[in-house]
């Protein structure tokens, strides 16, 4: 069975189809993505070995941020799935589907009943309106969220804050949001969908909307993840607001069994045409 690749340090070479890391050697058909953080080196001829065999390489920096993303092919030849998406761009019925998941998420995680919200959702007649109902359904989340960290004692969490993360909680959610948002990115391209056409999310710069689309019911799922690593790493394994390494090897591997169990839905109704 083919498992992401995470590495934190050292150095990638190639030796045949295998993969060479310090005194271990991976054979290609075990690796799936290789998620390549700021101090790894990668050759020329490893870096190939993965792009032959159709195996993404995502790059972050010593920030956790998402720097960039080596593809073994950009877009398929099948266009039907971006001539769709870019036909539909405006349609607020796909930007209602994708915060409905959301809103359901959040009930299942909450143990409150949002009809109220989705009542709202359902009367929307223009975008404003639906980012207002995804919007309160966030501040809902984070106050749980909240409330939830200060029966744990921890009391740093204010609200949501990124681009420096203010907090070490901060520092966790933007990690898990960053580390699902590349590797959603290349499922995008994989289903033949374009990550820069979003519904429900506006283009901005470089940002590849249509990821944070896909990945507003992951969110969910990964903030509450955030609890539950906290018990393990909190707050010993922190160098002010960022992970150390072995902290950092602790969330890898939580958030590779949550890749393993979480299909995500929203991008498969995209796929079914649900909205």
């Amino acid at each position: 069975m083919k498992k992401n690749l995470y590495i934190n340090e050292g150095e990638i070479k190639r030796d045949g189809n295998v993969l060479k890391i310090r005194d271990k050697k991976i054979p290609i058909s075990m690796i799936d993505n290789v998620f390549l953080f700021e101090k790894v080196k990668i050759s020329i001829s490893a870096r190939n070995l993965l792009l032959k065999n159709k195996r993404n390489i995502v790059f972050f920096n010593k920030k956790y941020e998402f720097v960039g993303i080596l593809l073994p092919e950009f877009l398929r030849s099948d266009f039907s799935n971006r001539l769709w998406q870019y036909e539909n761009r405006d349609n607020l019925d796909c930007a209602k589907y994708i915060v409905s998941k959301k809103i359901k998420e959040i009930e299942n995680y909450i143990d409150k009943n949002l009809d109220f919200m989705k009542l709202k959702l359902k009367q929307a007649k223009s975008l404003n309106e639906i980012l207002g109902v995804e919007g309160q359904a966030s501040r809902l989340m984070f106050d749980d969220f909240k409330k939830k960290l200060r029966k744990k004692g921890i009391t740093e969490f204010e609200k949501r804050a990124y681009n420096p993360p203010p907090d070490k909680i901060n520092g966790v959610l933007g990690f898990l949001y960053t580390l699902y948002y590349s590797y959603v990115f290349s499922e995008i391209i994989a289903s033949g969908f374009d990550p820069y056409i979003g519904f429900l999310h506006q283009k901005r710069g470089k940002h590849a909307v249509f990821a944070s689309d896909v990945m507003e019911e992951a969110r969910v799922k990964l903030t509450f993840l955030c609890l539950e690593i906290l018990d393990e790493v909190y707050p010993d394994m922190f160098e002010g607001r960022y992970l150390t390494l072995e902290g950092r090897k602790k969330v890898l591997k939580r958030f590779d069994e949550f890749l393993f169990e979480y299909d995500n839905l929203i991008l498969k109704g995209f796929k079914e045409r649900k909205c």
